[in-house]
């Protein structure tokens, strides 16, 4: 009888086996009769196969790992979690905090709890801090607390570090103090009376402060191939910039993987904070004892491209160690600014070539970066109409390129001639270093050219394959090569061209021509997204130009441009110049933040923050929704839009840095007006960065943790 016995998803609609299980002369005669019982057993089969499917998910269903959306609920109910999370985006898993609320709860009023459940919820690091252990008191002389001095020791200057507050010092960018606010502040305070929920008051016995940081450290470069470093940015003055395009930035440590259940509280190397640097003198000299790898360091220097990285002992920090007399090549670096100085035999060194392999720290995905951008290049890909067919060519530019555009425009050209219509060419450039001089290329008729900062697959899918698509054929993270000119890019008839991860010091310009299609996604630009001034009218032009996911100075467009598509992007012209300029043309953003003056022929927004006068021509085409549109503009109809009346002083984005090197460069700062910061649909915050949802994430947290916070005290959410 135990070959009778129907499995799991054996039958699956297949009648056969209940076939199989009656007499021949029954089969035979079904046959003779056209096959009426087949067709019986067939609608019996399907209801058996999801029968056995529902008995199968039952099991499943037993288990938090393995249950379902619809089980899920019924289990977070059963532990009493009855608010559900919802979808936070990335960082943020419901089914996590469900698995591990018992354990929580069996731990609950202590510290490495609450700093685990805000993790989980969030989706960002945290810390807590007991703000009744940092008073100062006057001590008992038979309970002398050595540990809670009064007065700060100046011997101990790696403490005042991380003496925070809200105030802001005069650097291009805000120092460690400003970024860390306290979280890690050891030294003692008077009492405050203030409460810490309303975000006044700190230090008090009953005071809980809950530190969530939002940023994220992401590597430039790795240990072992030198195409992969970045290389430095000479400032003029003999000294270079470890980012690529001359700005100024902190740099920052890497941050380890949290473990599932950590029963200690969360310290300096748990949170993504900017490198301190008494941080980075003491991981160099414990590096140049050999109680550190050289290649846990967070950044590496070497000069030239065939010399050796420095050593530990041959790296300086700016402001805390003298130079070595006689130590041949060294370096002085100021993490706080992210600059360095090369010096060799104590003297400047400025005719060499600096590579450097660091960390930068970024709130969002946005713009150019060394991220893992799969999940953007795909949508790149759709946005160009892209089906997925294979790609007729792969042209790899670097590692071990000339540091020419010309290196790989000339195997672009051979490779672009003659491509039959439909056909698709992936140029991958597979480096970080930065080339000079300005890139041409030329899209035949119906062809589709990707230029993306990708590396070639492990394993190389075969030619003509399938599998080979230009998806398939790259790998588009680890990487931000850089582009030191301008790029000009002439299509033929139906042609497209989607550009992905690159840096571009310039313009993106499309000269005359019939390009159909122009897709931008996660790239820098820091000029301009144009026409060429030159095209003469009416010599074709581009049916649809779309920005994802980018950072770009200004999109101008007299004439040539049917529609105009911009996503998750930031246009920055500044608030006295125009930002997009396109009288002829659709345009639609989502999710975006732009500054400056905007004249285009029809307008249709959500969710973005417009800091800067609009002039829209046809206004009764389009709208807007849960927009801020500057006092004064000409838009068409407003739904949920900042500010609500003109009555009394409107209400204006503050922003917490407004520099690019910043890693909080246009992001809301705590106080914004809540109708902007929290004006967005599904009360999330307007600009490119809605789709982190934080005002959100933050109610969650308040929420979640108030069932972990120990008695008669109040604990306060303090976010970067």
């Amino acid at each position: 009888m135990s070959d009778t016995v129907l499995g799991t998803g054996d039958v699956q609609g297949d009648p056969e086996r209940l076939l199989a299980l009656l007499p021949a002369h029954v089969r035979a005669r079904d046959e003779q009769s056209g096959g009426v019982l087949r067709a019986l057993l067939s609608v019996v089969a399907e209801e058996l196969g999801v029968l056995e499917r529902e008995l199968a998910g039952l099991y499943d269903g037993w288990f938090v790992e393995t249950c379902g959306e619809q089980p899920l609920g019924h289990l977070a109910e059963l532990i009493g979690l009855t608010e559900a999370l919802p979808h936070l985006g990335e960082g943020h898993d419901w089914r996590t905090v469900v698995a591990n609320t018992v354990s929580y709860r069996r731990r609950k009023g202590t510290v490495p709890v609450l700093e685990q459940v805000a993790r989980e919820v969030t989706g960002w690091q945290a810390r807590v801090v007991e703000y009744f252990k940092l008073l100062a008191t006057t001590a008992h002389v038979n309970h002398v607390r050595l540990d809670r001095p009064a007065v700060a020791s100046l011997r101990r200057a790696g403490q005042l570090d991380h003496t925070g507050g809200p105030h802001r010092h005069a650097h291009r960018v805000p120092s460690p103090q400003d970024w860390e606010r306290g979280a890690l502040d050891p030294l003692m305070r008077t009492a405050d009376v203030r409460g810490i929920v309303a975000g006044r008051g700190r230090y008090g016995i009953s005071q809980l402060g809950l530190f969530l940081f939002s940023l994220r450290s992401h590597p430039m470069g790795d240990t072992d191939t030198l195409e992969r470093w970045s290389q430095a940015r000479p400032d003029g003055e003999g000294r270079w910039t470890f980012d690529a395009l001359g700005r100024a930035t902190p740099l920052f440590a890497a941050v380890p993987r949290v473990e599932e259940t950590q029963e200690q509280v969360a310290t300096e190397s748990d949170l993504p904070v900017p490198l301190r640097p008494r941080r980075l003198h003491a991981l160099l000299g414990a590096a140049h004892r050999g109680e550190l790898h050289e290649r846990q360091l967070p950044l590496s220097v070497r000069i030239g491209r065939d010399g050796p990285p420095l050593r530990p002992g041959q790296l300086r920090v700016w402001g805390l160690d003298p130079l070595a007399p006689g130590d041949g090549d060294q370096a002085w670096v100021d993490p706080v600014t992210g600059r360095l100085q090369v010096l060799r035999d104590c003297a400047p060194l400025t005719s060499a070539e600096v590579f450097v392999r660091y960390h930068y720290g970024a709130l969002a995905e946005v713009g150019a970066g060394t991220y893992d951008r799969s999940e953007g290049f795909r949508r790149a890909l759709e946005a160009d109409g892209y089906g997925g067919e294979g790609i007729v060519r792969r042209i790899d530019i670097g590692p071990g390129a000339e540091r020419t555009p010309a290196a790989g425009v000339v195997q672009a050209r051979e490779a672009l001639a003659g491509l039959p219509p439909g056909a698709t060419v992936v140029i991958a450039i597979g480096d970080n270093v930065s080339r000079s001089g300005n890139l041409f290329l030329s899209v035949p008729k119906g062809a589709r050219v990707v230029l993306v900062a990708a590396s070639p697959p492990r394993r190389e899918p075969d030619q003509g394959s399938p599998g080979r698509s230009a998806e398939a054929a790259c790998v588009p993270e680890g990487l931000s090569p850089h582009l030191r000119g301008s790029l000009f890019v002439t299509g033929e008839q139906d042609s497209s061209l989607v550009l992905d991860g690159l840096v571009v010091e310039g313009d993106v310009t499309v000269r005359a021509g019939s390009l159909a299609r122009l897709v931008l996604s996660q790239c820098t630009v820091t000029g301009r997204i144009a026409r060429a001034a030159d095209a003469p009218p009416g010599s074709g032009g581009t049916r649809r130009l779309e920005l994802l996911r980018s950072v770009v100075r200004a999109v101008d467009w007299p004439e040539g441009v049917h529609d105009i598509a911009i996503s998750d992007c930031v246009v920055d012209a500044g608030t006295a110049r125009s930002a997009v300029t396109a009288p002829g043309a659709r345009l639609t953003f989502r999710a975006s933040t732009v500054r400056g003056a905007l004249r285009v022929r029809a307008l249709d927004a959500v969710n973005t923050i417009f800091d800067g006068l609009l002039h829209v021509e046809d206004r009764q085409e389009g709208g807007l929704s849960h927009c801020y549109v500057t006092t004064g503009s000409l838009t068409p109809r407003r739904f949920r839009c900042a500010p609500a009346s003109q009555d009394y002083s409107p209400a204006t984005p503050v922003y917490t840095s407004e520099e690019p090197g910043s890693p909080l460069y246009l992001a809301l700062a705590r106080t914004c007006p809540d109708e902007i910061r929290e004006g967005g649909e599904g009360g999330s915050e307007m600009g490119v960065h809605h789709h982190l949802q934080r005002p959100l994430r933050l109610a969650a947290a308040g929420r979640h943790l108030a069932a972990y916070v120990p008695a008669e005290l109040e604990a306060g959410i303090i976010w970067s």
